[in-house]
């Protein structure tokens, strides 16, 4: 172990290197920014502080571009001694003058919400250091940085701890972020990819409108963009949900749920072309940004427990004693109707979504390997078709049973289940008629497009969030 004076030695040693680096880049040709961390004691670097002085350079090169969109850096560089991590900037004298570089370090420390722990100094290209003249404000108080020092206000350890208490707490908000809009992403990703397949049974999609007369590609265009927004909403609720009891969370999620079904008539006239959708994406909107909050990472398992928790008796307590009550819902009807083969969305969700997890995700598994993001129009057809079919072949789709009856939905489920098996040997004639026999017969299975739409986001989720393995 290191003792006070051969610590006290190596930093002196650090920072002297560090300053002749500094002097050599120059060349007399450019300006020189350096960015450090104000960390007191040791260590000067480790993993939490690498990872914040990075998550720092992206912020400070966005800040850059977006002052000075035609400047690039003529050189960047990245090191690490003694004294901890710096990133070292170097720009052609020419295009900017060394006190305006200042100026906007300086603006940039102001805005930054950790600005206080950022150094950014300037260097010119003759080898001075320009300085602003402001004294910074100690981590702690209001009082000069330097001061505070001298006066020793603070120890070392409770400035350091503070720091690194903040450091953590913008970490988090970081990651925080990231999980927010990814699954957001993924969510709008899955409705656009569902509605933009071609051709599908019955189903809306690009090319045609299938079995419907009032909506087309249009309209779930617009419902989408009217629904985008509120699933930022949703998780940002998971974000800021404390209670332990997921139970309790239905009501607040039904909130902004009913809010989108408001929203998506509105941009449709009227028309409901995803209130089944907005019904299974509003409640594993929430679960998938609690779950990877919770655990860490995206554990099916943990993803299928909070699904089961929130819609625990969901069936029992919306669909079960209906009769004779009035103004039922189309679902409601198909519970009264036919039991729980009429359950639909809410039977699905108080099971965990099985359809999903038991048939549709393996198939999508087996079939891509990661993100499809870059995939061509034909490549995804290839793969989410089999999807659908697989669905389609399962799903007790309330659309058909309430429409048209249980005996064509089971002619639906085998004609789909002959198309899927036709589909993996490259034969792609029994789907063509099968979409024609739907597109004719006026039969929609848009519970299953829902569960398409879902099947996608969750794959997304699994492969952004999943849990990497040695």
């Amino acid at each position: 172990m290191m003792g006070e004076a051969e610590i006290f030695a190596n930093l002196l040693e650090a920072r002297e290197e560090r300053q002749q680096r500094k002097l050599s880049m120059l060349s007399g040709r450019y300006h020189l920014v350096s960015l450090q961390l104000n960390i007191p004691g040791l260590p000067k670097s480790n993993q939490q502080l690498h990872r914040f002085i990075s998550a720092v350079d992206d912020e400070f090169e966005r800040f850059f571009t977006s002052h000075y969109p035609n400047l690039q850096w003529a050189k960047k560089e990245m090191f690490n001694d003694f004294s901890g991590d710096c990133f070292l900037y170097l720009l052609d004298q020419t295009l900017l003058k060394a006190e305006d570089l200042k100026q906007l370090t300086e603006l940039f420390e102001q805005e930054f919400p950790l600005g206080r722990i950022v150094d950014l100094d300037v260097m010119s290209s003759m080898g001075l250091p320009i300085s602003s003249g402001k004294a910074k404000k100690c981590f702690l108080c209001d009082k000069a940085a330097e001061e505070c020092r001298k006066l020793q206000h603070h120890t070392i350890t409770e400035v350091r701890e503070c720091m690194m208490n903040a450091i953590g707490v913008f970490e988090e908000q970081q990651r925080n972020d990231s999980i927010v809009k990814s699954v957001v992403q993924y969510a709008v990703n899955g409705l656009m990819h569902e509605v933009a397949l071609s051709p599908k049974p019955g189903l809306v999609c690009r090319n045609a409108p299938g079995a419907h007369s009032d909506m087309d590609f249009m309209t779930f265009i617009n419902s989408c963009a009217a629904l985008a927004p509120y699933f930022q909403e949703l998780a940002t609720l998971a974000i800021n949900y404390t209670d332990k009891d997921d139970r309790k969370a239905l009501p607040y999620i039904r909130q902004i749920g009913l809010k989108m079904e408001q929203e998506m008539l509105r941009a449709t006239n009227g028309v409901n072309t995803h209130k089944g959708a907005v019904f299974l994406m509003c409640l594993s909107c929430f679960s998938c940004v609690r779950v990877i909050k919770k655990v860490g990472y995206f554990k099916a398992n943990a993803f299928i427990a909070t699904i089961q928790k929130i819609c625990n008796g969901i069936v029992q307590k919306e669909l079960c004693a209906l009769n004779g009550s009035l103004n039922l819902s189309h679902g409601q009807n198909c519970f009264v109707n036919y039991g729980l083969q009429g359950a639909g969305a809410r039977g699905e969700a108080e099971q965990g979504f099985p359809t999903i997890f038991n048939h549709a995700l393996p198939v999508l598994s087996a079939l891509v390997k990661h993100d499809f993001f870059f995939m061509s129009d034909s490549e995804m057809k290839q793969s989410l078709i089999p999807v659908l079919l697989k669905i389609m072949s399962v799903n007790n789709d309330t659309n058909v049973l309430y429409r048209h009856g249980k005996s064509v939905l089971e002619e639906l489920k085998r004609k789909s289940s002959h198309a899927l098996e036709a589909w993996k040997k490259g034969e792609e004639v029994a789907y063509d008629d099968l979409v024609e026999w739907c597109n004719s017969q006026k039969i929609s299975s848009g519970g299953s497009a829902d569960l398409l739409a879902l099947t996608i986001m969750l794959f997304h989720c699994k492969n952004k969030f999943g849990k990497i393995r040695a």
